[in-house]
């Protein structure tokens, strides 16, 4: 069975999806075969994947949370990003794109019986088909992630070296532990991505008062190259695998496969 993780914070900007791109590349680069799940309306896991989401309208994952009837099959709406893998790759990368329909979610699926478990749903088909379920959130607490958090088994938060994000992310875990705990579901957090580090006393103060408080995986310094390749598609990790970020997300990777092993 697949090990879901979401990727997540209450704030906007914090490198979510760059993070879900790259600690997913890296894991098909270590021979996991990987799913990654645009979970966001905004699409913005599947634009810098180098898809257009207006291709995918009616295959997404948009489109197989609405099928009440169930006539869609899931395996029509993934896509393979193997071609961006080196040819030596074992791994596998994949990707279940979405669009901004997805964005009325929050009040369609609110009277869905079952309504949490919508996604857990759709996900159930192609479960023992991968070895990772990487999800990017969108930046909210609604129904779209209400699912993300009950289909996934681990939540990591990812924040950017700014008091606003920091504030977001212990508002964050605040809420997801209320929501676990208050509906039982099978998931728990286990660490963060410090993301856009500086080598400012500020990012420094902010990332050893986050390092008493949370299990941190690691930090991503602000770089362009991290964010260079999106329009092709192409994240740093493959693009640049001996830059500090690849190396950084590297490493990142291994720690999260060491927690979620063990677990």
């Amino acid at each position: 069975m697949a090990k879901t993780i979401i990727f997540g914070n209450q704030k906007g900007g914090v490198a979510k999806t760059t993070s879900t791109y790259n600690v997913s590349t890296q894991l098909a680069l270590k021979g996991y075969r990987v799913l990654m799940v645009d979970s966001d309306p905004q699409a913005s896991l599947t634009i810098i994947a180098g898809k257009i989401p207006e291709d995918y309208l009616e295959n997404n994952l948009t489109a197989l949370l609405y099928d009440q009837d169930g006539r869609l099959d899931i395996h029509d709406c993934i896509i393979s990003l193997d071609n961006i893998l080196p040819k030596n790759t074992e791994g596998t990368l994949s990707l279940l794109p979405c669009d901004i329909a997805m964005a009325s979610g929050d009040l369609e699926f609110v009277s869905r019986p079952r309504n949490s478990e919508l996604l857990s749903r759709v996900l159930s088909k192609v479960d023992d088909e991968f070895d990772y379920i990487c999800i990017d959130c969108l930046p909210s607490l609604g129904m779209i992630s209400i699912n993300d958090i009950s289909a996934s088994d681990y939540i990591v938060g990812c924040v950017e070296t700014s008091y606003q994000a920091y504030r977001g992310i212990g508002y964050y875990t605040q809420v997801i532990d209320r929501l676990i705990k208050a509906n039982d579901f099978d998931t728990q957090f286990i660490g963060i991505i410090i993301t856009k580090t500086t080598r400012s006393n500020d990012s420094r103060d902010l990332i050893e008062v986050m390092k008493k408080e949370y299990n941190v995986f690691g930090e991503i310094p602000n770089s362009v190259e991290v964010t260079k390749g999106e329009f092709d598609g192409i994240p740093v990790s493959v693009r640049r695998p001996g830059h500090i970020s690849s190396v950084e997300y590297s490493n990142i990777t291994d720690k999260i496969i060491e927690v979620t092993d063990v677990q």
